[in-house]
């Protein structure tokens, strides 16, 4: 401790009436929680020192009493009072122990840069008892304003103000290149999102885009803001608005007719099939829209399903074949406007992750158009037939009965999927789904 700083400390412990010496500190060990009978100590006004070197905060003033905790060079602890032989009585993370006085000095708190190294909660008091303000990704950084008690830095992130446990934040570097983005296959917006020229909401809008919307991140910026490309340019988008979505993935294959899209494969950013062709079944709507088109050899396998249907006395009407990925955005975003983006992703469908996109699925219904996507759909001898006959065709029923844990969708009896007829017959035979055979979530 420089002479300064035990001038700073000696007046503190003046009203008091006391003064101590500096002495030898112990060597580092393991985390034991282990607390003795506390000894006498001269309480002093709370102050902030940071070790000095690796430091073992022990159960007593002494090197013979039992480590309870080893922590890093660098790091604040509150002292809270003054014991014999001229170690103190610390507080760090909720617990009570002693330290050398030699190791530790006066801490100086200037507004410092921090980078999360885990999800962390910034909560509204230095506790995790006080509420929650905000969670922030691994990889955040957090601007530190000053030192709070226990271990707890308050810290400014996106204009708010919060406390954050300092187990679970380092220095940031300093570099001017932002930090790599953390692995994940995949992100989305959360509702409607500007694009701008800098990691600020002063910087101009680029674009902006829909809820919904996968984002090519390439590194974390400051404050929560992420990096990205759009359109072939970079831009930043706040991370408040983006959701990482855990294990999904883009799917490599989208123009194979097995390809398996689902809650945790999704299609490239605006895919679009290269062999769309309007089909030639009857619809329970006349316009000539995009949800009358399949791919090609979907397309003549649904009329010749539809054909042979007819011929055993089942007539059946198309209800709604391929929908554009602009159309699954903007519906998707209509959902997140009016119920927000958690609520909306438990009925609907991610923009990527809809079978429609791919032209291969259809969702048929009777032939006077009732029960169309409904449930009541099941028991007619309409759904009796294609659950028999689909598979001759090429087709399968996509979510069957008693499988949503692993397509992830109810039964859904009037939407089919066409794999062509090998691996339609195979599935149906074994009773099992696409995810199943193919053995993929």
């Amino acid at each position: 401790m420089t002479e300064v700083n035990k001038q700073r400390f000696y007046k503190r412990l003046a009203v008091t009436g006391l003064a101590f010496t500096l002495v030898g500190a112990g060597t580092l060990g393991l985390h034991s929680l282990h607390f003795t009978g506390e000894p006498t100590v001269a309480s002093a006004a709370a102050e902030t020192y940071t070790t000095t070197a690796n430091l073992n905060i022990r159960s007593g003033p002494s090197t013979s009493n039992a480590i309870i905790a080893t922590v890093k060079q660098g790091t604040q602890l509150t002292v809270i009072g003054q014991a014999a032989s001229g170690w103190l009585k610390v507080s760090y993370q909720g617990k009570t122990g002693y330290v050398s006085s030699e190791y530790v000095k006066v801490s100086e708190f200037n507004d410092q840069t921090y980078v999360t190294t885990a999800n962390l909660n910034i909560r509204s008091g230095p506790s995790t008892s006080s509420a929650i303000v905000v969670t922030v990704k691994q990889g955040t950084q957090l601007t530190s304003t000053e030192q709070a008690a226990n271990g707890w830095l308050k810290v400014s992130y996106q204009g708010k103000t919060g406390y954050v446990s300092t187990q679970y934040v380092k220095e940031s570097t300093g570099s001017s290149e932002p930090a790599p983005a953390p692995a994940a296959s995949v992100y989305v917006a959360t509702a409607n999102l500007n694009v701008r020229t800098t990691a600020s909401t002063s910087g101009a809008v680029m674009a902006t885009l829909k809820a919904g919307t996968q984002l090519d991140v390439t590194a974390k910026a400051a404050n929560g803001w992420l990096k990205i490309t759009y359109q072939g340019k970079v831009g930043y988008v706040s991370g408040q608005y983006v959701r990482a979505l855990a294990g999904m993935k883009v799917v490599s294959n989208p123009e194979s007719i097995q390809v398996v899209v689902n809650k945790q494969n999704k299609l490239p950013e605006n895919y679009v099939p290269k062999d769309l062709v309007y089909t030639t079944i009857p619809f329970t709507f006349k316009e000539q829209t995009e949800k009358k088109k399949m791919r090609s050899e979907a397309a003549a396998a649904i009329a010749q399903l539809f054909a042979g249907a007819k011929k055993q006395g089942v007539t059946l009407l198309g209800v709604s074949a391929y929908r554009s990925h602009a159309t699954q955005s903007a519906l998707f975003s209509s959902y997140v406007q009016r119920d927000g983006y958690d609520k909306a992703a438990t009925y609907s469908a991610l923009p990527g992750t809809s079978e429609h996109e791919t032209g291969l699925g259809i969702d048929v219904t009777k032939g006077d158009g009732t029960c169309a996507a409904q449930d009541c759909f099941g028991g007619t001898k309409e759904a009796a037939w294609l659950d028999a006959h689909a598979a001759e065709y090429g087709f399968i029923i996509r979510y069957p009965k008693g499988k949503d844990a692993v397509t992830g969708y109810k039964y859904e009896p009037w939407h089919l999927r066409y794999v062509g007829k090998p691996v339609a017959q195979a599935i149906k035979s074994k009773g099992i789904t696409l995810e199943e055979y193919y053995g993929i979530k």
